[in-house]
């Protein structure tokens, strides 16, 4: 008798034109380039914000420094992993006399980031080391948040 049902009300479903479907899964956050790029431009300008308001030189953009940040943001977010690495490899790769490394991941904005660093002393300390020069920052998008990068070195 059930069965006869089932056959029943699927037959009516199907002859009365009735289609069900799930409702489509909606699409994943990816930011544009262009996105990406506007969010460590912003890192960089809130940085140097902070530097210029502590009496501090500006920080410029250096292509080694980014190269490494490029290539740490992008491993930590493959990797779900986060943890700061040796300077030995920025110290040797980048020719430099000292470097700095901050991290962050989760912070939905580029001023939330930075925010964030100021508030930790260690971080903050790299900020406004009145010794580095460069800065090189990379954010990669991934899982729903942000992973952060910023290496700063003095050649």
């Amino acid at each position: 008798m059930l069965a006869r049902r089932i056959v029943l009300v699927a037959g009516l479903l199907v002859g009365s034109g009735v289609v069900v479907t799930a409702a489509p899964a909606q699409a994943a956050y990816v930011p544009t380039a262009a996105t990406t790029a506007a969010y460590e431009a912003r890192v960089i300008y809130q940085i140097n914000v902070q530097r210029v308001k502590y009496a501090h030189g500006k920080l410029a953009a250096g292509w080694c420094p980014d190269w490494y940040a490029g290539y740490w943001s992008a491993h930590l977010s493959r990797t779900g992993l986060f943890y700061h690495r040796s300077m030995d490899v920025i110290l040797q790769g980048c020719h430099a006399a000292r470097a700095a490394e901050n991290l962050a991941r989760g912070y939905p904005t580029a001023d939330a980031t930075v925010a964030a660093w100021m508030a930790s002393p260690g971080h903050r300390a790299n900020v406004l080391d009145g010794t580095l020069t460069l800065i090189g920052v990379a954010a990669v998008y991934a899982n729903g948040q942000w992973t952060v990068t910023a290496d700063f070195t003095r050649p």
